[in-house]
């Protein structure tokens, strides 16, 4: 018996050893950031941004590898098909590891049991907003419309299931009127129907909205996040204006396959966290629109876990089946 417990404890050692050592030498060869959206996007620059500077502290390539389709699982499955090493990893998001698993019994994963969760790194705001031309300028004005005439005031969303459909269901909720949902392949055809009055308003991505706001065509309303929108210092938030405070924003980070070596995980984040305390990174995402919203691994763990509690409970509660 004692044989056996030392010949355990000398195995732990070794072990633990070897993943040190593992560690210290890690990375040795280029690494893989796999990007569930489409080139040219929010995502995509966050992506190659963290890619690029990542690449400078690590001393190896960090390359981004776009793999769309079937709401973000096709990224997710070929993420934690790889060996957990630190040699794959992937652009992060509520799409990823909250609403497409919830939504969908064929995404084959467990949006929160595959994976390790390194850093969060940014927020992309959704921003209420309505066309110059609707006759509304607050919230309130949108909120009391939607009662006088339930189910005839439409917002626009970038799917069934996605971030912009829930935050309207969950505005539909608070205010106790019910509202008519109108899905669109993606924000820009969204934009131009809320321009064109085809549809009320929406709840869409900063980015995409910021010249229509400048411009004037378009009317910020909120911002559904606990925090204003870095672009648009002067539109309050939903909990600033009397509202329910909503975080409902796409939120970034990088994951990687569970089971992935603590150690690797832990300089992996430090990396992301010197990337993320750069200002020439901080100038160049906020630039775009991208608020900066580093959390280390831990905190990043518990942010998850919070988001997926109302987010989940939100799916649960609308009744929403179809996450395409």
């Amino acid at each position: 018996m004692k044989k056996l417990i030392a010949l355990s404890v000398v195995a732990a050692l070794t072990a633990g050893a070897a993943s040190a050592t593992y560690a210290q030498e890690y990375p040795t060869r280029p690494i893989t950031l796999v990007n569930p959206y489409a080139a040219g996007g929010s995502a995509d620059l966050i992506a190659r941004t963290i890619g690029e500077y990542m690449s400078r502290i690590l001393g190896q390539p960090v390359v981004v590898e776009n793999r769309t389709g079937a709401a973000t699982a096709i990224a997710a499955t070929s993420v934690i098909a790889q060996p957990a090493d630190g040699y794959t990893l992937l652009l992060a998001g509520s799409p990823t590891h909250v609403i497409t698993p919830a939504l969908n019994p064929d995404a084959g994963y467990d949006g929160i049991a595959d994976f390790d969760f390194v850093s969060l790194v940014a927020s992309v705001p959704n921003v209420l907003v309505v066309s110059k031309n609707s006759g509304i300028t607050t919230i309130d004005q949108l909120a009391e419309r939607a009662l006088e005439a339930p189910d005839t005031v439409s917002y626009a969303s970038v799917g069934n299931g996605s971030l912009p459909h829930l935050t309207g269901l969950m505005f539909s909720e608070e205010i106790g009127a019910q509202m008519l949902h109108i899905p669109y392949p993606g924000v820009a055809p969204a934009t131009v129907d809320i321009l064109a009055g085809n549809v009320d308003t929406g709840f869409l991505n900063a980015p995409a909205l910021i010249a229509h706001i400048q411009s004037g065509d378009l009317v910020p309303l909120a911002v559904a996040a606990t925090t204003r929108a870095s672009q648009l210092p002067d539109v309050q938030t939903m909990g600033e204006l009397g509202y329910n405070d909503y975080e409902m924003g796409t939120w970034y980070g990088v994951s990687a396959p569970a089971g992935t070596p603590p150690e690797v995980i832990a300089k992996l984040d430090a990396a992301i966290g010197e990337v993320m305390a750069n200002p020439e990174v901080q100038e160049r995402l906020q630039q775009s629109g991208v608020d900066l919203f580093y959390k280390n691994t831990a905190d990043f763990e518990a942010f998850v876990a919070a988001d997926a509690k109302t987010v989940l409970g939100l799916i649960e509660s609308s009744g929403v089946k179809n996450a395409q």
